[in-house]
């Protein structure tokens, strides 16, 4: 277990610092999902629905995806927020790496809700004939997926961040209760005296 532990925080560690690797995964999605449909058409859960539903389907993606961006601003608040020897250290050893991992979860969240945007303008309203609905299907499920690798990618940032956060907090208490004060045996006795 603690090997399988270990390999799993590798390969997370690996996924985190090279932000090319949510293009290979949402590459890998698309390209599975179009050699399905290339065998069993039915799953071709876009190219089978209504016009209108693909419409909706594109449109309000457009709004959650942007609302995906916005959500790198609170990270980038909650760090610069957090106090602390630990958050001082992450500032300063992880700021470039953060910086690239919240730029391309920003970019790639505006490149999807602009594909969707596209989409919904060059996908006809009526069935579709032609090469371009086809494509604009496809470059929208794929920046769709992008969106979603970096939605994960955010989560597990916002995780860390937050775990540095909280750590730095307990740092900042003091370590060590003071020692309660001892009652001599002999208090109640000076008391009575007097």
């Amino acid at each position: 277990m603690p090997k399988l532990k270990a390999m799993s925080s590798g390969i997370r560690d690996f996924w985190l610092d090279h932000i090319w690797t949510d293009l290979v995964i949402a590459g890998a999605l698309v390209t599975i999902h179009l050699l399905c449909v290339g065998t069993w058409s039915q799953v071709d859960i876009l190219g089978a629905a209504l016009p209108a539903d693909r419409r909706s389907v594109y449109s309000a993606t457009a709004i959650v995806v942007s609302l995906l961006g916005s959500f790198t601003g609170i990270a980038i608040g909650q760090l610069s927020s957090a106090k602390g020897n630990r958050a001082d250290a992450l500032r300063s050893q992880g700021a470039d790496i953060l910086a690239r991992n919240w730029r391309s979860v920003f970019r790639a969240a505006m490149l999807s809700a602009l594909v969707a945007i596209i989409a919904l303008l060059l996908d006809p309203s009526k069935s579709p004939e032609g090469w371009l609905p086809v494509a604009v299907r496809w470059a929208f499920e794929l920046t769709l997926l992008i969106a979603v690798v970096k939605f994960v990618r955010l989560s597990s940032l916002f995780f860390e961040v937050l775990m540095v956060a909280a750590k730095s907090a307990e740092d900042d208490k003091p370590n060590k209760l003071a020692p309660a004060p001892e009652v001599s045996k002999y208090w109640a006795n000076k008391q009575q005296a007097s």
